[in-house]
């Protein structure tokens, strides 16, 4: 699945305990959102820029990724620099821009990069079975993790069910219009994908039950910490002091 899409490698990153990632990941991502300071922030996506090249996941897929993240951003853009007051910067026209409206969506451009790429190199460099195993030993809730679980096994369903569905109204000469007839024909079809998910919820838990499932999974293999690991956490823990120095 795209969600386990940088998963597979041979990079350092990827042979790294994922409770070690988890570990380093959130403090991380909590000082890059809370952080007011640009040379903080330009410092922190430096650093997440340097991860997504030890993992070695520059590629094409990791542009598009990029690229949709800052998509919303391009509104920012377009509208804080002119309806933010404060300090003069310059003038397009008739219209001001603040040196408050040109900062307040850089940082927020900056941060978004920064934590889309640890967010990416870190935890993205797993798979999906090993974060839920790594939480499990992070003592995060059970229910929790077999709820974070089973989203991503049957998103992947939903989503070849919505577009088997979609297959079948253009097969019938469906075309979407700005009509009273599309917004009804898309309420039933939204309906139907409701009430099919629903079907196979039941039919998947009536499965579970028949092979004695109690809503948790056993670990049968467990995370043992190398060398390598310990080298990680020195390292990234390095990396939050300098972003905090700064």
């Amino acid at each position: 699945m795209q969600i386990e899409a940088f998963s597979k490698g041979r990079s350092p990153l990827h042979s790294t305990d994922p409770r070690m990632k988890l570990l380093a990941c959130l403090p991380l991502i909590l000082l890059t959102a809370l952080s007011q300071d640009i040379l903080q922030v330009t410092a922190s996506l430096a650093g997440g820029i340097i991860l997504a090249a030890i993992a070695g996941i520059y590629s094409r897929l990791l542009l598009q990724r990029l690229a949709t993240v800052n998509v919303f951003m391009i509104f920012l853009w377009a509208t804080m620099p002119f309806t933010i007051s404060g300090e003069h910067f310059w003038n397009i026209g008739p219209l001001n821009i603040s040196r408050q409206g040109v900062t307040l969506p850089l940082l927020i451009t900056l941060k978004t990069n920064a934590i889309a790429l640890y967010t990416i190199a870190l935890p993205g460099t797993s798979t999906i079975i090993a974060l839920s195993h790594a939480m499990l030993h992070l003592r995060v809730p059970g229910k929790l993790v077999t709820m974070f679980y089973f989203f991503y096994r049957y998103i992947g369903v939903i989503a070849d069910e919505f577009s088997k569905m979609l297959r079948m109204l253009e097969a019938r000469g469906f075309r979407a219009s700005t009509s009273i007839h599309t917004i009804k024909v898309y309420a039933f079809f939204t309906g139907m994908l409701f009430i099919k998910s629903h079907e196979r919820s039941e039919r998947v838990y009536n499965a579970l039950v028949m092979r004695n499932f109690h809503g948790d999974f056993p670990l049968l293999t467990h995370f043992t910490l190398k060398q390598r690991d310990l080298i990680f956490m020195a390292a990234m823990s390095c990396l939050f002091m300098l972003i905090v120095l700064l």
